[in-house]
This record gives C-alpha cells, structure tokens and sequence, in this order.
C-alpha cells in the first residue's frame, strides 16, 4: 500500500528486470510499483538486488533509516514532462538517474517540487 504526502512517498515494488547498462559496469534495474512505473541505474559493484524480489522504494525530503541491506542514495528532482500517456519524473542521484512513470507526476501532484533535494531509497522487504 502506497504512503503518499507532501515531501515523501513510500510503495511496494517488485524488481522485474536487471538489464546491462550502456557503459561498462552499468545496471538498470527496471520495478513495478502499485501507480508507479520506475528504472534506476545501479553499479553493478554495489548491486544488491535480484530479478522478481519483492521490495519497498522510498523517496523522501528527509533522510530515511536504512540498512547495509538497502540501496539509499540522494539527489535532486530535475524533470517532469509528458511521456506518451504518462508523466516521466527524473531524478540525478549526482550521476545515476532514476526514471519515475506515473499517472499525475510527482511534481504536478504536490508531492515534491522541481529541484527538491530527495533521498531515493530502495529497501529490500
């Protein structure tokens, strides 16, 4: 069940791709969430995660709580534009990108504003 208010947002997800990257050492893990549709880049080096896992993804203004089980890094919000039937929100985890689809956008539906310096946490269950 989604955790949705301004400032942070909290869904269960499921991993259901782990694909190479364009440059060397590169994943781009690919989950399904409940209304949300999301790609990030990991390096392989620290991956931590495994195709079809069941897992919580967490943005938030405020720092979170994690383990060494969990991948949290943070960044800022720096795009939302249309995406064919959806809202693309992108996030810079200063270098790795986060790629967000959604109904609303995180930005046009007051969760988060352009520029909002986010942690993005993704915490195995």
């Amino acid at each position: 069940m989604a955790l949705q208010a301004e400032g942070k947002l909290e869904v269960e997800c499921k991993i259901t791709s782990i694909d190479k990257g364009s440059l060397k050492g590169l994943l781009i893990v690919k989950m399904s969430c409940e209304n949300y549709q999301v790609e990030f880049d990991i390096l392989d080096s620290i991956n931590i995660f495994r195709n079809e896992e069941n897992v919580k993804m967490e943005i938030s203004r405020e720092k979170p709580t994690y383990t060494s089980n969990d991948f949290c890094a943070h960044g800022y919000i720096f795009y939302e534009k249309p995406d064919g039937d959806k809202i693309l929100d992108q996030i810079s985890l200063y270098g790795l990108i986060v790629k967000i689809y959604s109904e609303k956008g995180l930005i046009s539906n007051k969760i988060f504003n352009m520029m909002d310096h986010v942690y993005f946490c993704v915490k195995k269950t």
